[in-house]
């Protein structure tokens, strides 16, 4: 492509060959465009010199192509077309729509969060493909190299780059197996901070939001066990004396499966909101607005309904 030659062309001409071509008539083309028939006289002159081809010759019956503008023709018809559609604006319909779109969230999210999301895909967009990947804390700093469309998680300080809206709140609760020792002596501070605990680690921490929370009081709790998975760490804590705090959505959706008991978190706290997030440079992208319009309605949904009740 010789971008310096395209460059010095005048590409506003090309729209006013293309409806002289159409309209085999200077007195028409002014009227479609909107232009005088000297403004268009003007133009086809400088078509001529731009193809180096008198392009049209004059009749009674109006203006005839030469061979030159009748192969240019289609070439123009179509390469307008593109330019049209490069420049309008972009457009997306979920019913015939075929593309791949990948969201982060733990395993927590994709089984009580997005079995919601995936119905309403299939039913609305049946040929879009969702790939859901593991949460990992690092993924924030790495939403646009790692091609991630949307995330799901709690944050409190995403980078600037990073846009995000709230789906729903949330707050901690401790599960334990049945029969456990403290469903019938009560949680405090002191004996939540001296047993021993599981930790959901998703990326490997050492420690979680707790710990920060009780080394402001002073306090320190034992990690007796740490798992990267929240349904996983469920199922070891029914067959176990360990506790596990979680959000509340996520021991209200298993406590039966699992019989566990929930038992009040000991310490005031503010709660928390999960969030969808994304990348700032899929701001403007229609496929991207309606997934995330469709991601943050169903979650909404479902967290209000997960929270309806709260009891401990």
């Amino acid at each position: 492509m010789d971008i310096a030659s395209l460059s010095s062309a005048d590409l506003n001409l090309l729209p006013v060959f293309q409806v002289l071509l159409e309209e085999r008539s200077v007195t028409r083309a002014s009227g479609r465009l909107n232009l005088t028939q000297p403004a268009i006289s003007r133009n086809l002159a400088r078509l001529r010199d731009l193809f180096n081809d008198p392009l049209f010759t004059r009749t009674p019956k109006g203006l005839i192509p030469t061979p030159r503008a009748e192969a240019l023709a289609v070439q123009l018809h179509q390469s307008l077309m593109d330019l049209n559609q490069l420049i309008a604006p972009a457009t997306f319909m979920p019913e015939t729509a075929s593309q791949n779109f990948r969201l982060a969230t733990s395993d927590y999210g994709a089984q009580v969060l997005l079995p919601p999301v995936i119905k309403r895909l299939r039913v609305e967009a049946p040929g879009v493909n969702l790939e859901i990947i593991p949460w990992q804390e690092n993924l924030l700093q790495e939403l646009d190299q790692e091609d991630i469309d949307l995330a799901i998680c709690a944050v409190e300080n995403p980078p600037a780059a990073i846009h995000g809206r709230g789906v729903g709140s949330d707050r901690f609760v401790c599960v334990v197996r049945d029969n456990h020792p403290l469903i019938e002596q009560g949680l405090s501070l002191e004996s939540y901070a001296s047993c021993p605990h599981a930790l959901i680690t998703m990326g490997g921490a050492r420690k979680g939001a707790i710990d920060y929370l009780l080394e402001e009081q002073g306090l320190s709790r034992r990690i007796a066990l740490r798992v990267p998975h929240f349904v996983a760490a469920l199922a070891i804590i029914s067959q176990s004396d360990l506790v596990l705090t979680v959000p509340y959505g996520l021991a209200i959706s298993f406590a039966e499966q699992y019989q566990l008991k929930m038992l009040p978190f000991p310490m005031e706290q503010k709660g928390f909101t999960y969030s969808v997030i994304w990348h700032e440079r899929y701001m403007k992208d229609p496929a991207h607005i309606w997934l995330r319009q469709l991601v943050f309605e169903e979650l909404t949904t479902t967290l209000n309904e997960l929270n309806i009740g709260y009891r401990v």
